[in-house]
C-alpha cells in the first residue's frame, strides 16, 4: 500500500521533475560550451588559406582521428554492438554530407547565401523532431528561429548585397547550405532518439570518409607552412571535435531544435575572432544583427528553462 500512497507518488513526481531540470541545465550548458568552442573555427580556416577541397581533407582527416581518440577514451569497444544499426549508418551519412556539402558550397557560392541556408537548421530540427520523435514544435521555438534568421540576414547581407545575383551558382549554394542544415538537424535528432548509439565513432568515420572525398576531388594536396599547419591542426584536432562532441551530448538532453538554435550563436560570434585575429572589423549591421541573434537566444533559453520545455515528457 505504501508504494501506491499519494506521498510516494508525489515524491516520484518531484524526483522526475528534478531529473528533467538537471537534464535541461546540463544540455543547455553543453550546447553553449560547444557553440563557444566552435567560434574560432572561421578565423583558423581563414588563417590556413586552404582551398575548399584541401580544407575538407585536412579538417576531415584530423578531426576524424581526434573523434576516434575521444571515442576510444570515453566509450571504447563496449559500444561496438551498436555499430551495426541503421541509426549509426545514418549518422555516418549525415557527417559525410555535412562536411562535403559545406566545403562544396563555400568553394562555389557566395558565403552569405550558404550561411543563410545553414541558418535554417533549427527549423529542420523542429520538423524532424515532430516526425521522428513526436515532439511538438513550440511557438517559442518557431518564433525564435525566425528572429534569429532575420538577425543573421541583417548581419550577413550588408557586404555582398550588391554583388548577389540570382543564378545557378547562387541557387546551388543555397541548396547546399540547406543540405548542411538538414544533415546537422538529422544528426542531433537521431542522437536524441537513440542516445546509446556511439555517435562519436560515427562522427569519426564520417569525417574520415569526407576527407577521402576531398582527396579524390582535389587537384593537388596543399602542404602548409608551419603557422598555417598549426591553425588547421588546432581547429581539426581541438576545435571541431570538442565542440561537436559537446553539441552532440547536448542533443541527448534537450530538443535538437534548441541545440541548433544555440549553435547559431557561433555565426555571429565567429566574426569577433576574425576582428581580433586579422583586424577585419565587423560592420555596423553585423553588430546590430548579432545583437538581435544573441538577445533572441538569451530570451529563448530563459523561457525554455523557466517553462521546463527542454525535455520531453
Amino acid at each position: 500500500m505504501l508504494l501506491g500512497s499519494p506521498i510516494t507518488r508525489t515524491n516520484r513526481k518531484v524526483s522526475h521533475i528534478k531529473v528533467q531540470k538537471r537534464q535541461a541545465t546540463t544540455g543547455v550548458t553543453l550546447a553553449l560550451t560547444g557553440a563557444l568552442l566552435l567560434t574560432p573555427d572561421t578565423l583558423l580556416m581563414r588563417l590556413s588559406q586552404l582551398d575548399g577541397w584541401n580544407m575538407l581533407i585536412w579538417r576531415g582527416g584530423l578531426s576524424g582521428l581526434a573523434y576516434f581518440a575521444i571515442w576510444a577514451v570515453l566509450n571504447g569497444p563496449q559500444t561496438l554492438p551498436k555499430v551495426a544499426t541503421f541509426n549509426f549508418g545514418l549518422l555516418v551519412c549525415c557527417q559525410i554530407l555535412n562536411a562535403v556539402f559545406f566545403s562544396l558550397a563555400i568553394a562555389q557560392a557566395p558565403v552569405v547565401i550558404v550561411l543563410i541556408g545553414v541558418a535554417t537548421v533549427p527549423v529542420f530540427a523542429a520538423l524532424l523532431s515532430i516526425f521522428i520523435l513526436n515532439e511538438p514544435m513550440s511557438k517559442l521555438t518557431l518564433a525564435t528561429a525566425f528572429v534569429v534568421l532575420a538577425g543573421l540576414l541583417i548581419s550577413l547581407l550588408e557586404h555582398d548585397v550588391e554583388g548577389l545575383v540570382l543564378n545557378i551558382t547562387t541557387l546551388i549554394g543555397l541548396l547546399l547550405g540547406l543540405g548542411v542544415a538538414f544533415a546537422l538537424a538529422m544528426n542531433f535528432t537521431l542522437i536524441r532518439k537513440d542516445s546509446e548509439v556511439p555517435f562519436v565513432l560515427a562522427l569519426s568515420i564520417g569525417a574520415i570518409c569526407a576527407a577521402l572525398v576531398g582527396v579524390l576531388c582535389a587537384n593537388q594536396l596543399q602542404w602548409l607552412s608551419f603557422p598555417k599547419m598549426m591553425a588547421i591542426a588546432f581547429t581539426g584536432i581541438c576545435v571541431l571535435p570538442l565542440s561537436f562532441v559537446a553539441l552532440s551530448h547536448a542533443a541527448g538532453n534537450i530538443k535538437s531544435s534548441t541545440v541548433s538554435l544555440i549553435m547559431l550563436s557561433e555565426t555571429v560570434l565567429g566574426p569577433l575572432w576574425i576582428w581580433w585575429g586579422i583586424g577585419e572589423k565587423p560592420t555596423t549591421m553585423m553588430l546590430i544583427g548579432g545583437g538581435i541573434v544573441l538577445s533572441a537566444l538569451l530570451i529563448f533559453i530563459v523561457f525554455e528553462l523557466k517553462n521546463d520545455e527542454l525535455t520531453s515528457d
